[in-house]
């Protein structure tokens, strides 16, 4: 009985234990109480907060939160148009809207790729350099309709995103420069959770896969 008892406990404690670690499904409907800080803001402050000789990867990944994914889509659809590069790239983007799509909340890396050791002072200069730019977009797109940081709109934002990664990677000729101007879109659009933005984006690249659809 004492045996019984012991492990009875030890099963509660494990359950318990868990039931803590397991993280909780965030609703689909969700709204943020509050709206969040714009990008030019959180790139200063990161900047400020980097006095090491190095810094990972990682760390810059988890202070930009969900903003990883606008910088990843720019990168990779700035890409998107040289030819056979498009397909790995549009891969890549197929990746990223499916994270999107199953609800992760910042885009997932390699674990090799992000315990990267980078030279703290470079990656500080680079994020100052970089500060003024998107300042200067911020005047055309900024934090706008709160309601489209729901996590549903992420989820319909990375189905689409990766439909149209698809296309970037299929060998069909000229096929691969519209979508990924609209990434770039959406790309803008997710940095600054800008409701407007990510609309359009949606809009103009549902039209698109199905023009070319009907050409096709």
């Amino acid at each position: 009985m004492a045996i019984q008892s012991q492990s009875c406990s030890q099963l509660q404690t494990k359950d318990q234990t868990l039931s803590k670690a397991a993280p909780e499904a965030k609703p689909l409907f969700q709204i943020p109480e509050s709206p969040r800080n714009r990008t030019s803001d959180v790139i200063a402050a990161l900047a400020e907060r980097i006095d090491t000789e190095q810094v990972s990867l990682r760390t810059l990944t988890d202070r930009l939160g969900d903003r990883t994914f606008g910088v990843l889509l720019i990168l990779t659809a700035a890409f998107n148009v040289i030819p056979f590069v498009s397909t790995f790239t549009g891969m890549l983007t197929v990746l990223l809207g499916l994270q999107m799509l199953f609800g992760m909340t910042h885009a997932g890396l390699p674990g090799r790729i992000l315990d990267w050791q980078l030279p703290g002072e470079g990656v500080k200069t680079a994020l100052l350099a970089f500060e003024p730019r998107i300042r200067a977009i911020e005047k055309f797109i900024r934090p706008r309709w709160q309601f489209s940081e729901a996590p549903i709109v992420d989820r319909i934002n990375g189905f689409v995103i990766a439909l149209l990664g698809l296309l970037i990677a299929l060998p069909i000729p000229f096929t691969n420069l519209g979508p990924a101007l609209v990434i770039i879109i959406m790309g803008l659009g997710l940095l600054e959770r800008d409701g407007l933005v990510q609309l359009l984006a949606m809009s103009v690249g549902i039209g698109l896969m199905t023009a070319i659809y009907l050409i096709l």
